[in-house]
C-alpha cells in the first residue's frame, strides 16, 4: 500500500484512483498523520454482502507489509445504525 502526503495525492488523485480500482487501497497522510484511504468501492462493498465495513477493510489490509495493527482475537465493535443518529435529540 503506498502512502502519499496530501499536497502529493492532490497532485496525483487520477493515480490513486487508478490504483484503488486496480485493488491497490492508497493512504493519504495530513500533517504526518495518516487522513484517508482510498479505495474502490468493489473492494467497500466485498465481505459483507455489499455492506462493508470500515473494520471489514482495516482486517483485509492489516497484515500487509507486517502492519498487523488490530488484535483479531479481539472482536470488533460492529453497530448498525443510521447515519447522524448521535445527533438526533432525545424524545
Amino acid at each position: 500500500m503506498r502512502t502519499y502526503l496530501l499536497h502529493e495525492a492532490r497532485a496525483e488523485f487520477s493515480k490513486l484512483v487508478e490504483r484503488a480500482l486496480d485493488g491497490e487501497p492508497q493512504r493519504v497522510t495530513r500533517y504526518g498523520k495518516d487522513a484517508v484511504m482510498i479505495v474502490s468501492e468493489a473492494d467497500w462493498a466485498k465481505g459483507t454482502g455489499g455492506k462493508a465495513t470500515l473494520a471489514d477493510l482495516f482486517l483485509k489490509y492489516a497484515g500487509e507489509e507486517g502492519g498487523d495493527f488490530l488484535d483479531r482475537n479481539e472482536p470488533l465493535a460492529r453497530q448498525d445504525r443510521p447515519l447522524g443518529s448521535d445527533f438526533l435529540a432525545d424524545a
